[in-house]
């Protein structure tokens, strides 16, 4: 009886310390303020084909499991895409056991990357990433607002196959129902960033609500967004909901996309195929 109530302490201390952890250590509180900048000259750059894989990579898995970078970089390379939008991506933290996901990724892949930082802790760093194979002309990270776990989008400007695109990598804040007008303000704000772009965009990763949550319906509703897929399609293997997206300006022609049952993550895959008349 005496060592079942040491097991029952021993977990309820580590339960406090992770919650302790993520308040003091990762959580900040950041205005409703939105810094988007004033719409630029939209330029018709579309290529004429065009893959995106949508993937929350689930970072904090490799702590436990050696080789899960390595099996998500297999997904990457199974399918081939042109960009690949990522989520919990880790460089140099405790989770990651003080690796670098995309270094790795760039090196089992071959693909180019760039990194979008969410916030900083005991030395390293959290956020989303992007990869592709096309060349990287420009990036920027921009804040959301929100309490909690600090949440940015990562815009990148693209050169593929013979056009120019600007990509918005993302993730806003969890925990479904409660976090409801946080979300929103966070949607808000990236809408706010992906109506300055000037070239063809796409929108992606994961917005941890499903499409009938009141915070989405009112998103994708808003004009100059087209989702690519079935909406009833779940992404998170648990919760079975879908919480990960691929969303495009209207000039794109969404020729397929899909939901990968495949990979490591807990959430699974989305694969969208683009085209332009």
């Amino acid at each position: 009886m005496r060592r079942r109530w040491k097991i029952l302490i021993a977990i309820a201390l580590i339960f406090v310390a992770a919650i302790a952890y993520r308040v003091l250590g990762v959580y900040e509180f950041r205005s409703g303020e939105c810094t988007a900048r004033p719409p630029r000259r939209f330029a018709e750059t579309y290529p004429k084909h065009l893959t995106v894989l949508a993937f929350n990579i689930e970072g904090h898995a490799s702590l436990v499991r050696s080789k899960h970078i390595e099996d998500i970089a297999a997904v990457i390379r199974k399918y081939a895409p042109d960009i690949v939008a990522i989520n919990e991506a880790h460089r140099g933290t405790w989770q990651a056991r003080f690796g670098d996901h995309t270094e790795q990724l760039r090196l089992l892949t071959g693909m180019n990357v760039a990194f979008g930082q969410s916030y900083t802790f005991m030395g390293g760093d959290f956020g989303n990433a992007l990869l592709t194979r096309g060349d990287i002309l420009s990036t920027d990270v921009h804040e959301l607002p929100g309490t909690g776990e600090p949440r940015t989008v990562l815009e990148s400007v693209v050169r593929i196959n013979g056009g120019i695109v600007q990509l918005y990598v993302t993730h806003t804040t969890a925990w479904g129902s409660m976090n409801r007008e946080p979300r929103r303000a966070q949607l808000n704000c990236i809408l706010a960033h992906v109506r300055t772009s000037g070239h063809p965009f796409i929108l992606a990763g994961d917005l941890n609500a499903p499409p009938d949550a009141p915070e989405m319906k009112e998103f994708l509703a808003r004009d100059g967004m087209r989702f690519a897929g079935d909406p009833k399609t779940p992404t998170h293997r648990v919760l079975e909901q879908r919480l990960d997206y691929v969303l495009t300006d209207p000039g794109w022609v969404v020729r397929s996309a899909r939901v990968l049952d495949d990979g490591p993550s807990d959430h699974r895959p989305v694969f969208v195929e683009l085209t332009h008349p």
